[in-house]
């Protein structure tokens, strides 16, 4: 005896199974992040010393972002790894920060906190070794920040 109720049911699952979303970037406040370099929700994996690029609509100033800054942007492992220096290479139209990925970074959550603004959580994925971020379309790393004059 044929069971068509069961066929759909392996169709329903297939289905979700497929358009199941992949962790998304999270924000709160009026912090939106636009565009990841590389593209963290294609799948793009990033190694210690790369550059990374968060565009957005607003980061701030460069003031904002000295030592003495309430900004941060965390690494994983939890609870984050010290905060890290970013560069604000555009502050408008997209908002553009430049990091480099520190040593010890981990798979995980990247947290950015803007003061006054809002906050974000970035999934990333993070290797270790040699290997290229370009074997996969979209996973180009942004050029470093040219040396201030």
């Amino acid at each position: 005896m044929k069971r068509p109720w069961m066929l759909g049911l392996l169709a329903l699952l297939a289905l979700a199974a497929c358009t199941s979303q992949a962790p998304r970037i999270k924000t709160s406040g009026s912090l939106r992040i636009l565009s990841v370099q590389p593209d963290v929700e294609a799948g793009c994996p990033v190694r210690a010393g790369d550059w990374m690029a968060l565009k957005g609509n607003a980061f701030g100033t460069p003031e904002d972002w000295g030592d003495n800054g309430p900004n941060a942007l965390l690494f994983p492992p939890e609870p984050g790894l010290a905060p890290q220096r970013v560069e604000l290479t555009k502050s408008s139209d997209p908002a553009t920060l430049l990091f480099v990925v520190p040593a010890g970074a981990q798979s995980g959550t990247l947290r950015l906190h803007v003061e006054g603004i809002g906050d974000a959580e970035i999934p990333i994925e993070v290797q270790s070794g040699v290997g290229s971020s370009l074997a996969i379309p979209g996973c180009e790393l942004p050029p470093p920040p040219e040396p201030a004059e």
